[in-house]
């Protein structure tokens, strides 16, 4: 069972249970793709821009922080073969400069002095802990809080925003427990088109977004206790990564509850090493304590057994899905 939920995370299981699954009860971890990578670093770019002094918050610097960015992070595991050619590259690096440029026809950052970037917004909901981190929170010349996500991608038709900014809502809905303030406005800010789409909080907007986690934190636990995480297919299948392995999709879908099984007792394995660990003399522990008698070597070599068996489905999986 997941210990925290992400706004990310309640979405996909609203989306599709066995997608949220896969991803987090199996554990079979979705590659770094172009778009994440162009969202990440444009994102980090534009973090980068608001710790200069405005002055300095010129297009030519922010282009320039963006190049920094990508040379940072373009030789880690996750990126490095995203490209098959430095020419792929080079075209995807125009685009994402495209977005910054786009960007900097909606917004002046030399006008503008974010009052947080970058903010982790934690919280509990009844039994749920809430986190995540939002992009950017600035005061509009009245001292109202306002709430900015930037979005790589393109801007949906304005009638259907709504569901776009359940997320924001539930940002909102920290800080405002946070803080003892309520944001005034949620705006998120469309690179690709150059859009910006807003919405304005109301006491029924943060009431209704959190009967909606709250139902959806309420199936989550449910789905965990009965092992039952449905397929749903909706309009977003296509560009699903595991949709190879999706029942839904593949008659012959491996099965795989032994991943789960097998990430439960590394868990468990885990937890019985560091609760011997904060004893430094063994000899400290009562006779009847359950940990007295772990033999930290012999757990050691069994989460080391598990792991190979755990790579080796994982591999199989892996092999499916790059098909």
């Amino acid at each position: 069972m997941i210990k925290n939920l992400s706004p990310s995370r309640a979405s996909q299981f609203k989306t599709c249970p066995k997608q949220f699954k896969f991803a987090n009860v199996d554990k079979i971890k979705e590659p770094t793709t172009e778009v994440q990578a162009k969202g990440t670093t444009v994102h980090q770019a534009l973090e980068d821009l608001y710790n200069l002094p405005k002055e300095e918050r010129t297009a030519e610097n922010l282009y320039n922080l963006f190049r920094n960015a990508w040379t940072k992070v373009r030789n880690n595991d996750e990126h490095a073969n995203l490209f098959k050619t430095v020419e792929e590259e080079k075209e995807w690096g125009v685009d994402a400069l495209k977005l910054l440029s786009n960007y900097l026809t909606l917004e002046n950052p030399k006008e503008i002095e974010p009052l947080e970037k970058e903010r982790w917004v934690r919280g509990s909901l009844e039994d749920l802990n809430l986190r995540g981190i939002l992009d950017r929170m600035d005061r509009d010349k009245d001292g109202n809080l306002i709430i900015i996500d930037y979005k790589s991608g393109k801007a949906p038709m304005a009638k259907y925003k709504e569901p776009r900014f359940f997320a924001m809502k539930l940002y909102a809905l920290l800080i405002k427990d946070e803080l003892g303030e309520m944001p005034k406005e949620l705006k998120l800010i469309y690179l690709k088109n150059s859009t910006i789409h807003t919405l304005q909080v109301e006491e029924e907007t943060l009431s209704n977004v959190k009967k909606e986690i709250l139902e959806i934190w309420s199936n989550i636990k449910k789905a965990y206790k009965e092992n039952n995480f449905p397929a749903v297919k909706n309009t977003l299948c296509d560009w699903c990564y595991y949709k190879p392995i999706c029942p839904e999709f593949n008659q012959d879908a491996p099965d795989t509850s032994e991943l789960d099984e097998i990430n439960n007792k590394i868990n468990d394995l885990e937890e019985d090493l560091d609760a011997k660990n904060m004893f430094e003399n063994p000899e400290d522990l009562p006779e009847q304590s359950p940990i007295k008698n772990i033999d930290k070597e012999k757990v050691n070599t069994e989460i080391e057994l598990l792991n190979k068996k755990k790579t080796s489905i994982l591999n199989e999986i892996e092999n499916i899905l790059r098909e």
